[in-house]
């Protein structure tokens, strides 16, 4: 408490409320990045404590409350090792076949657009078979 109290009283006596229009660049967005490297935590309004270690990074720790167990959620996404360490391994034969080249970046994107694509219709589905 008496770290904020200070925090408190060392701040510029000059700060005033700022209005920010919704779309200004004055803060970045990572939603992009960290949701392509990080999975969402289902379920994150019924915990009020949330921890991190450098030690085990991408996990996060959760609880309930101060006196309820720790609930170690792993967050980061799982990546296809298959160009590290399958691919090296394969038969000459097979390492120039275009159907086991890495995707380009585009292809990728496109991959991408077409699963959020199918969320979405899925989703559509969902809520117009609940209303039949």
């Amino acid at each position: 408490m008496d770290q904020l109290v200070e925090a408190a009283k060392t701040a510029a006596s000059n700060a005033t409320t700022v209005y920010v229009p919704h779309g200004g660049d004055l803060f970045k967005g990572y939603k992009k990045e960290l949701t392509e490297l990080y999975k969402r935590l289902d379920g994150i309004q019924q915990y009020q404590i949330f921890s991190m270690d450098s030690s085990k990074p991408g996990v996060v720790c959760c609880r309930m409350s101060s006196e309820s167990e720790v609930v170690e959620v792993d967050l980061r996404r799982k990546f296809d090792g298959m160009y590290q360490s399958i691919r090296p391994n394969a038969p000459d034969v097979f390492r120039d076949d275009p159907l086991y080249e890495k995707p380009s970046a585009r292809q990728e994107e496109n991959a991408k657009a077409a699963k959020k694509a199918r969320r979405i219709q899925c989703a559509a589905m969902a809520v117009a078979a609940k209303r039949n």
